[in-house]
């Protein structure tokens, strides 16, 4: 690869994942039901712009869950158009409530 478009690259994934950082730093999907996780990481990271092709909920272990008592991540793919994003939020209950909150991102580069 050019060392052009190398930069461009990193410069771009870098905007992205700093939108989508801000936007669940924000609170947006705080205080909200079990059966809105999945919709709420999807819409903000619609909103930053991105195609949503996987979402999963998962265990302490990192196996995907429907339990409510057990989600503690939250594994997201989205794509730009070039390269596949991977997010993972945590899950923290509180009450009856869920906050979802950012904690790592990656870029996969086929």
């Amino acid at each position: 690869m050019d060392t052009d478009i190398d930069e461009r690259l990193r410069r771009r994934v870098q905007s992205i994942h700093g939108k989508v950082m801000e936007a669940f730093m924000s609170g947006s999907c705080e205080g909200i039901a079990f059966d809105s996780i999945v919709n709420c990481v999807r819409g903000q990271l619609s909103n930053v712009g991105l195609s949503v092709t996987e979402v999963k909920l998962l265990n302490l272990d990192g196996v995907e869950t429907g339990n409510p008592d057990e989600v503690k991540y939250v594994r997201a793919v989205a794509n730009d158009g070039q390269v596949d994003h991977i997010f993972t939020f945590a899950v923290v209950k509180r009450r009856d409530a869920y906050n979802v909150l950012y904690l790592q991102s990656a870029v996969s580069i086929k």
